[in-house]
């Protein structure tokens, strides 16, 4: 049984979803849940929805083994021998700690870092012992559809599992991530200034000159094959035999080595998956020498992993059109497809078109002007926090330099592109702790999704652009791809990615039944039809033809909710 279902945000899909999936398990109608989320913000939130129904049902939530495991991050735990101390005997302590998470049953990260803290063991490996002993389990797409990292206690436990998918609109890019894979020049030198066995230098120098040779053939700068880098992978092979004999004879293995050596590991794995749906890219210029095995289409090897569970749900804000995500998803032809209807006031959200602004790549910088003058309009008809998309960064970085020239006394917040988590932090903190903030951020990113922007802290969304991936070569192989399937290969490449983005960052404004707010569209597109059918249909959108239109529209809705809310 496949079924994926479309829910507006703010409506609590979460707990919808995990709510029957408890007392499916209750009735005996399967035996276990496995909730995946893409994000970490998305696990919590499962967490708490758990937490809130305050059963006694068990759950594990399982981090990264990156992130959990204390030996990557000190080095007081690595033997002599570059061994992590806490697998060292792993199995002679690992009956009293599981013994205690039995009594916990709430096996968050927390949890299982203090349980593993307490008995010295790892904690990754901790959280995997106790997969089977646990009536929901929350972790990444990863852990069920990578197949480098897919746990194969889904494959071999006969235990009926629903799965349960959250924001499954991002499994299909992730998914593609999941089947490709490159090696870098960089990287081989990387690798090669570590301390390493003579052995290891040898074979790490041999697969240098091994890309240099596959890349000295191409012609161009960037060349597409549909063969893969044969020259290439026996130079791998070889590296991986030195690595293993070295690692058989207890020798000391330097970290950036082992870290190469996953890339090498996934190398080998997808060439060994490598098929239609692949190409072989080889970038030739010298600081960017680089051959990648690109995965086009996942839906073939999704479809195969989907058989492991009892029944599977997919949920999201945006996974219209349905087909579009049952086709890239590898989804069957029985899967159920369910479009729920906005169940928050449709008076409480206005939304408009700014039909008199052209965003396509050639055009846009005519445009800067006027999308300014837009934003300022928009600001000054109900001053709030607003954040404005874009889809591409460098473009955002002009408007809103521009905007900051043209209207200096408006405070601004701007997304960087390289933005760590405590960046974010503070980005978020200036936002949600000031009033009248107005933050440049890019569609698709960290601040356009799993971010819950209740009541006033976000009164309108302004969304420049269609949000359509860049037109690079990688995106083109992914359309013919899909043309090849008989598929309209712009829409599954481009048009359909970009209103999910498009979507996605509209649907942070109404995120309660009290949230009134208002999400504008500048792009003259929105009006054709192969974008404004896609559209949700309670949005009803107001076409503008120029910024004085657009700010009397809106004025007019922000009055007419001020005389409503005062007639309450």
């Amino acid at each position: 049984l496949q079924l994926i279902v479309e829910a507006p945000t703010g409506s609590g899909k979460t707990i919808s979803t995990l709510f029957p999936a408890i007392k499916a398990i209750g009735e005996d109608q399967c035996d276990q849940v496995i909730y995946l989320s893409a994000k970490v913000s998305g696990q919590q939130q499962a967490v708490a929805a758990v937490e809130l129904m305050k059963t006694d049902v068990s759950y594990l939530v399982i981090q990264a083994k990156a992130r959990s495991c204390p030996c990557n991050f000190d080095e007081d735990e690595i033997d002599d021998e570059g061994r992590c101390q806490r697998c060292l005997g792993f199995f002679e302590r690992l009956p009293a700690a599981r013994e205690k998470l039995f009594r916990q049953r709430k096996l968050d990260v927390s949890q299982l870092q203090q349980t593993a803290a307490e008995f010295r063991l790892c904690p990754f490996e901790l959280a995997l012992q106790m997969l089977p002993w646990v009536d929901i389990v929350i972790c990444d797409f990863n852990y069920v559809f990578d197949p480098l990292v897919q746990l194969g206690y889904f494959r071999t436990d006969p235990r009926r599992k629903l799965l349960l998918i959250d924001e499954l609109h991002n499994l299909v890019d992730r998914a593609r991530g999941m089947y490709s894979a490159s090696l870098s020049r960089a990287q081989i030198k990387k690798a090669l200034a570590a301390g390493n066995s003579r052995q290891i230098s040898t074979a790490l120098k041999s697969m240098q000159q091994a890309l240099d040779r596959e890349l000295r053939r191409l012609e161009e700068d960037e060349s597409i094959s549909s063969q893969m880098p044969a020259d290439l992978l026996r130079a791998s092979q070889r590296f991986s035999e030195k690595l293993g004999f070295d690692i058989f004879s207890n020798k000391h293995i330097a970290g950036e080595t082992l870290e190469f050596s996953k890339s090498i590991f996934r190398f080998q794995n997808i060439s060994q998956l490598y098929d239609i749906h692949h190409r072989t890219i080889g970038y030739k210029p010298l600081k960017q020498r680089e051959m990648k095995l690109l995965c086009l289409n996942a839906f073939e090897y999704l479809h195969q992993c989907y058989p492991m569970f009892h029944a599977v749900c997919g949920f999201s804000a945006t996974l219209t059109p349905t087909t579009y995500f049952q086709q890239a998803l590898g989804l069957g032809d029985d899967c159920k497809k369910l479009v729920l209807d906005s169940s928050f006031p449709v008076q409480n959200l206005r939304v408009c078109i700014g039909n008199y602004i052209d965003t396509r790549y050639r055009e846009r910088e005519n445009y800067i002007d006027i999308i300014c003058e837009s934003i300022e309009r928009i600001y000054r008809a109900h001053p709030g926090n607003y954040l404005v998309f874009f889809s591409a960064y460098t473009f955002m970085q002009q408007v809103h330099d521009r905007f900051s020239a043209l209207y200096p006394e408006t405070g601004t917040l701007l997304q960087q592109r390289e933005f760590d988590e405590s960046a974010q932090q503070q980005f978020l903190s200036q936002f949600f702790d000031a009033e009248g903030q107005l933050g440049f951020a890019i569609m698709g990113g960290r601040f356009a999704e799993g971010i819950d922007y209740r009541g006033d802290a976000l009164i309108g969304a302004i969304v420049v652009g269609v949000g359509l991936p860049q037109a690079s070569s990688e995106q083109q192989l992914i359309q013919q791809d899909f043309d090849a399937l008989q598929l309209d290969g712009f829409d599954y490449a481009f048009r359909f990615p970009g209103l999910v983005r498009v979507k996605q960052s509209a649907g942070r404004v109404i995120r309660g039944e009290q949230d009134q707010g208002i999400v504008v569209l500048l792009d003259r597109r929105f009006q054709q039809s192969g974008y404004a059918r896609h559209l949700p249909l309670h949005w009803n959108p107001a076409y503008c033809n120029h910024p004085e239109s657009l700010e009397q529209s809106l004025l007019a809705f922000w009055q007419n909710l001020e005389d409503k809310n005062a007639a309450n």
